[in-house]
């Protein structure tokens, strides 16, 4: 539980502390370089705006990313951005004790590895040994950050926070921002907005662990799967939960993406085909992966980029089913070299 009070909060240490936190391997972005140089100017101005009750949201910038699919992501200034980290430093110690095991998204020590070797382990465990069938239903909220009702996750905060000055500051931040009507959705690309989801589906977690007494229920952001058994009213279940998401948060689940498939056949999740025993990368993710290495090795296999691009896409297969892959992108190198 965190008791820092607002003068706490505001002091130039813990604007100090922030700005470090945010300014991690973004030392070479051009809008932290300029900031950088008139560092202790510019975090006493923020100090004294909002101690003063005076700071104001900037506007963001937008551009589109391809992860494959087209996202728009819209950034702050960085004075925003070490603002959005103070709120997450505060929060963080708050809600993330309350959050259930089932929820994986943007938690220290939790994350996708960890998501993947839970289902694994529940489909392990649910189908004894692999002995019994079990059925897998999968699915995840249509446009989910830009429906969010930013109403109902400031109510959700204000459950657990009840310092004025503090919720004035995310109302703030919260209504700097609405997708196609005031009052709705989160930009992508804030830090905040990644734990703000989190409170808010929080709700919905609670409801099918607890009142619907679902064991085997796993959510990374707004994707989730149940594990159930083939005598399973799932229709019933299906309808408990896209009632519960629709009336209590003004969410609807997306109609094109509900699978419901038995678990030895695999299950899509996350970039992985989960399957009983092992998983194996989507094609769509191993296409996307290989390509990327082709470009970075035509750029030069010895350079830190590189190794940091290699690094990164071990991880990506930790616990994958990977020979060919491997001899793939050894062959990417050879041939570049």
């Amino acid at each position: 539980m965190s008791y820092m009070n607002w003068d706490e909060f505001c002091s130039v240490e813990n604007v100090y502390s922030a700005w470090r936190d945010f300014s991690k391997g973004k030392h070479n972005k051009k809008d932290v370089i300029y900031l950088a140089t008139e560092l202790e100017k510019e975090l006493l101005s923020l100090h004294e705006d909002l101690a003063q009750g005076l700071y104001e949201h900037g506007q963001y910038t937008s551009f589109t990313v391809h992860d494959p699919k087209e996202r728009i992501i819209h950034k702050a200034t960085v004075r925003d951005r070490i603002v959005h980290r103070m709120i997450y430093n505060y929060l963080l110690p708050i809600v993330h004790p309350r959050f259930l095991d089932c929820s994986f998204s943007c938690r220290p020590g939790f994350g996708q590895h960890r998501a993947i070797g839970a289902v694994q382990k529940a489909i392990r465990k649910s189908t004894k040994n692999y002995s019994h069938d079990v059925i897998a239903l999968k699915c995840d909220i249509k446009k989910f950050f830009d429906t969010i009702d930013q109403d109902i996750l400031y109510r959700l905060i204000a459950k657990r926070i009840h310092h004025g000055h503090f919720l004035s500051l995310v109302r703030t931040v919260l209504r700097s921002f609405y997708c196609k009507e005031p009052g709705k959705g989160l930009p992508i690309g804030n830090l905040t907005s990644q734990i703000f989801a989190n409170i808010y589906m929080h709700e919905f977690d609670w409801f099918v662990k607890h009142d619907l007494r679902q064991r085997w229920y796993y959510r990374y952001a707004d994707d989730v799967i149940f594990l159930l058994s083939p005598d399973d009213d799932i229709e019933q279940l299906f309808y408990n939960i896209e009632q519960f998401l629709l009336k209590k948060l003004q969410l609807v689940i997306h109609p094109n993406k509900i699978l419901v498939r038995p678990v030895h056949q695999g299950i899509d999740w996350l970039g992985k085909i989960i399957c009983p025993g092992y998983t194996i990368l989507r094609t769509s993710t191993r296409r996307r992966m290989l390509k990327k290495i082709e470009a970075h090795a035509r750029m030069g296999t010895e350079s830190e980029r590189f190794a940091s691009v290699i690094g990164s896409y071990h991880g990506l297969l930790k616990g994958t089913a990977r020979n060919t892959i491997d001899r793939q992108i050894c062959q990417i190198v050879a041939l570049s070299r």
